[in-house]
């Protein structure tokens, strides 16, 4: 008989109008009742999920900020999640990276549209020895990406190996990776002539970090103060927001744990395992996912961005200039450094017919910690940030494992109905949350695909060049994914040119004849997770 897996819950409210917390009375503006029935959910969803969740909100009409807490931070010493806790959750770091870079352009020293070539290459050469030319090779091609495109994500760049990375955290914990590695290491083919689609790609980030860390004058790439972006009278507002350099998450007693799934296979019934990673290395890309900070700090920020605080309005409107993100793993549309959260209307799952949920930001995530809500609700004038110390839940009693890795559908939803009633004082409509029971009934269902007759034999042809130098069989589709959505390979299709020998620390793996290509919809991050923990399954590690 299965038991559901309880956690001991820690209820934590916080109100705040500058840096130092005000008791919840003290804030007349503030309706406690709003304000309680918003620490109810959390610790609802806490106990359903055993994962602990943080909740920021900031609104001049609450007259600051509002954070709230449920849940462990640490499983084993039994330590309470607080408002104040730090939460690594990668790319929440890219609009602090975009913004700076702007800041640039505004003062006159960085055109956007110039090579970024111009702007990077004395920094590579003092701090690596190299340039972008040489780093693709002599492809010339690279001379036409701009530091627009990267931001933008169109500069037709491929995204780091994110399989590579996780080994690396989990294997070798005491490494930091540096940008220069991930720039090495990374695919330099081209998904596209640069400025002509849209992929994510981290990487640009990287190389945007390089030029911010060059134009600042230091002597070393890691004494660049990520910090600075923020205005020097704004600072004192944003005490939890750190951006880690080198060593372990540890080093700061303020970062929560974060549990990452190390073992078992999430969409198949098998042992699951979860791992602290507090002891691992929290550089985690540099400028373009380092960033450790409270909700209430995060919401602060979109706040700020959106209302003139950090960037001209010129600037701002230029972050906002969506674009369709049209090849890879996300759909969402996406501007500079900037994508929509929450689309107008809502989601399938939330629908949201009076528009009271159209919120833009940026969403991100590390290997045991979540920030799947960050931005600004364009509607109703407040920022909001919803951050989990897990990237998916951990309640391992539910019979249907793979549930945990949608957790944050049903929590969504009620959380930010929550948050519209604590700011509109009750009267926003309330969000039809119940598409989206624990039970899964809310995610969405993609419709079978049909097969094409050209698609094995091209992708066959292609992934035969890959399998010598990186045979995962979970690469052929990471490389080509564009080129089998485009060909609308069905899933028995994949199985015959995926199922080829791992790597030789693995035994032949089989996991492309079980694992469905769909779950990769959800982001790239979370599917490399997924193959990387049948990987270790089948090695007995």
């Amino acid at each position: 008989m299965q038991y559901l897996l309880y956690v001991a819950l820690a209820s934590i409210v916080a109100v705040s109008g500058a840096s130092a917390p005000m008791g919840i009375g003290e804030l007349e503006h503030t309706n406690n009742d709003m304000l309680s029935a918003l620490q109810s959910i959390v610790d609802e969803k806490a106990l359903l999920w055993n994962t602990s969740f943080s909740i920021g909100v900031y609104s001049p009409k609450l007259g600051g900020s509002i954070g709230v807490a449920g849940g462990y931070n640490d499983r084993s010493a039994k330590t309470r999640t607080t408002t104040s806790n730090r939460f690594p959750v990668g790319s929440v770091t890219k609009p602090f990276t975009a913004c700076a870079i702007l800041q640039l352009n505004e003062s006159g020293r960085l055109d956007l549209d110039a090579p970024i070539a111009t702007y990077v290459d004395p920094f590579l050469l003092k701090w690596n020895g190299t340039n972008m030319l040489e780093l693709w090779g002599g492809d010339k091609t690279v001379l036409n990406v701009t530091a627009r495109m990267l931001m933008g994500m169109r500069g037709g760049l491929h995204d780091y190996n994110d399989t590579w990375y996780l080994e690396e955290t989990l294997l070798h914990p005491d490494v930091d990776v540096t940008p220069f590695d991930l720039l090495h290491r990374m695919n330099k083919s081209w998904v596209c002539p640069p400025g002509t689609c849209g992929e994510y790609a981290s990487t640009g980030f990287e190389i945007l970090g390089l030029v911010l860390a060059g134009m600042a004058g230091v002597d070393h790439w890691l004494d660049y103060d990520q910090k600075s972006v923020i205005p020097a009278s704004l600072r004192p507002y944003y005490e939890d927001t750190v951006f880690p350099g080198r060593g372990p998450c540890e080093n700061d007693p303020l970062i929560v744990h974060q549990y990452g799934s190390i073992s078992g296979k999430q969409h198949l019934k098998a042992n699951i395992t979860f791992q602290d990673l507090i002891a691992t290395s929290c550089l985690n890309g540099w400028t373009c996912g380092n960033i450790a900070a409270s909700p209430s700090d995060i919401a602060r920020f979109h706040w700020d961005l959106q209302n003139g605080n950090i960037v001209s309005k010129d600037s701002l409107r230029q972050m906002m200039d969506f674009k369709d993100m049209n090849v890879g793993w996300n759909p969402q549309k996406y501007g500079l450094a900037m994508m929509e959260q929450w689309p107008e209307r809502g989601w399938p799952w939330a629908p949201d017919p009076t528009n009271e949920t159209w919120t833009v930001g940026h969403a991100g995530a590390d290997y045991g910690s979540l920030g799947y809500l960050a931005g600004y609700n364009t509607i109703h004038d407040f920022g909001i940030a919803v951050f989990t110390n897990s990237v998916v839940g951990m309640n391992c009693s539910r019979p249907e494992s793979q549930m945990n890795s949608y957790f944050w559908y049903d929590s969504a939803c009620p959380i930010y109905d929550g948050v519209l009633q604590l700011v509109t004082n009750g009267t926003a409509p309330r969000l039809n949350c119940s598409a989206c029971p624990a039970t899964g009934a809310c995610l969405p269902v993609r419709p079978p695909q049909p097969p094409s007759p050209t698609c094995v034999p091209e992708l066959q042809r292609d992934c035969g060049a890959v399998q010598t130098k990186r045979s995962l069989c979970w690469q052929c589709y990471v490389q080509h994914k564009s080129a089998i959505r485009a060909a609308m390979c069905n899933m028995d299709q994949v199985k015959t040119f995926c199922n080829i020998t791992a790597h030789p620390r693995y035994q032949r793996l089989q996991a492309c004849v079980c694992f469905p290509i769909d779950a990769v919809v959800d982001g790239e991050l979370m599917t490399t997770y997924f193959i990387i923990n049948i990987h270790m399954l089948q090695n007995n590690e």
